[in-house]
């Protein structure tokens, strides 16, 4: 589950690559690619970058509420085995979840999927 996410991750940056990263699809997915790199997940982490205060509340949301989203209890475990556990903030708007959710559940369905 997490290398589907991982690779999807970055097919789907590179749909926007180098001349549409002004898109809002491409600016709201940007925090997930700390998942892909642990030191850049811990840098971003000591600096407390708005990039991992939304990581982390997306993540907080989807398992506060996985009962509804039961497609990402694998996803969250392989991020838990790597320390990255999600934690509230409150800085993530209900549209950026909702589009963050939409794009991640179509990695899960291998939309972008090489």
């Amino acid at each position: 589950m997490y290398r589907i996410i991982c690779e999807s991750y970055k097919n789907f940056i590179n749909d926007f690559l180098p001349n549409k990263t002004s898109d809002y699809r491409y600016k709201i997915m940007q925090p997930f690619r700390l998942i892909l790199d642990e030191s850049l997940y811990l840098e971003e982490k000591k600096k407390n970058s708005a990039d991992f205060m939304k990581l982390e509340d997306f993540l907080y949301r989807v398992k506060q509420n996985i009962e509804k989203y039961p497609e990402f209890k694998s996803f969250l475990w392989s991020l838990e085995s790597r320390n990255i556990l999600g934690r509230n903030y409150g800085v993530l708007s209900s549209r950026e979840f909702s589009e963050q959710l939409k794009i991640l559940q179509m990695f899960l369905k291998l939309a972008y999927w090489d």
